[in-house]
């Protein structure tokens, strides 16, 4: 436990400090080329040449004023982009501006507290963010998601991502059961006033094939489950019975230190293997960024996963066995029927809007804690 704190602890002062404070605790680099990617290291740092591979910038203040063929990975206080990209953008950072230049075909990756997309800018692909004001008002082909405070869409967003649910007539927002914290947004063809009471059963037809799809996929993983470790879920269901608080709480430390310290761990193997590629170490630098960077995306499999599908599962088999209690104990000691009914009861309510979105929340946490925490006890009764 105290390791964990120690770790959040210094998770949490490097996302607080500024890029210039963070300057002093790693080495100065410079910037620079490395074939057709280009490296910004500056306080100010300008883009005004076209970059014909990925462009990787570091600074206070970041504006792109020239075309990137590439994908542009972006750290700063404030950052604009001016210009059109050919891949991706990713930024981490207090403010991005997409003014009317921009036109980005593929996604956004934001991570800050402002996303603004003035009108005339694009993305061809979907906008994730995690944030606490996004202002879109450009044109997205496919989706927007992500935890979000305060969202203003005045702009167009195209169809949906393969596995969401239809649109609703007009515009919606909408939980979706196996993401892990958002929603996403889609636009479907609008009917008069006239026509909003008419039942659509192609739609409802679409949203039963959708919650059977949803339903089928939540237990494969759940026979997985049952298969490789038969009282795995049920062992985590236990320890939310017997401390549901301290699930929730711990849930929230564990998501925190997950992705945040991923994070965190990405920039800086990115910038000691860059370090390396500097002085010449191509091999090293090679192996580090392999190794390293397979095991951060391992280890960000497994935590989606588990967050996505196996959280879900601990609540489906606590709710389903504290039901199946109340009816039939002998049910309650099979090992699949509290999943069945628990997950049939937790897909009913995630498609009720916002209380959806706070379930699928609830549930991320509480299954994220009870891990935590039965971990934690194994490791306290081994030592």
């Amino acid at each position: 436990m105290k390791r964990l704190l120690v770790v959040a602890g210094l998770a949490a002062f490097l996302a607080g400090c500024a890029p210039e404070d963070l300057s002093s605790l790693i080495p100065t680099l410079q910037s620079g080329s490395l074939g057709r990617d280009v490296f910004l290291f500056e306080d100010a740092a300008v883009s005004d040449t076209v970059v014909e591979g990925d462009l990787f910038i570091w600074g206070t203040t970041v504006a792109v004023n020239a075309r990137v063929d590439g994908s542009i990975y972006v750290y700063g206080r404030q950052v604009t982009l001016n210009a059109p990209v050919g891949g991706s953008v990713m930024v981490v950072g207090r403010e991005a501006v997409l003014t009317d230049q921009a036109q980005v075909e593929q996604g956004v990756l934001f991570a800050g507290v402002l996303l603004q997309m003035q009108e005339g800018s694009s993305v061809g692909g979907g906008v994730t963010a995690a944030g606490y004001q996004v202002l879109l008002d450009g044109d997205i082909g496919e989706f927007v998601r992500g935890a979000i405070l305060r969202l203003r869409l005045d702009g167009t967003v195209g169809s949906a991502p393969a596995g969401a649910l239809p649109a609703l007539p007009a515009l919606v927002l909408r939980a979706r059961g196996p993401l892990l914290v958002g929603w996403r947004l889609a636009e479907g063809p609008r009917l008069s006033a006239a026509n909003t009471s008419q039942v659509d059963m192609d739609d409802l037809e679409a949203r039963a094939l959708a919650f059977a799809r949803e339903f089928v996929t939540l237990f494969v993983f759940g026979l997985l489950a049952v298969a490789f470790r038969p009282t795995l879920l049920y062992v985590l269901a236990d320890r939310i019975r017997a401390s549901v608080w301290s699930s929730l709480g711990y849930g929230v430390f564990v998501l925190i230190l997950g992705y945040v310290g991923s994070l965190l761990a990405a920039v800086a193997l990115g910038f000691l293997g860059y370090g390396l590629f500097s002085l010449g170490l191509d091999v090293l630098a090679v192996a580090l960024l392999g190794v390293g960077g397979g095991l951060l995306v391992l280890w960000l499999i497994l935590l989606t996963l588990f967050a996505a599908y196996g959280a879900k599962l601990v609540l489906a088999a606590w709710v389903g066995r504290g039901i199946l209690w109340r009816i039939s104990p002998r049910a309650a000691e099979n090992r699949f029927w509290p999943l069945v009914l628990g997950g049939v009861i937790y897909l009913l309510v995630v498609q009720i809007p916002y209380v959806g979105l706070v379930v699928a929340l609830l549930a991320t946490l509480l299954g994220l804690g009870s891990a935590g925490l039965v971990w934690r006890d194994m490791r306290d009764r081994g030592g």
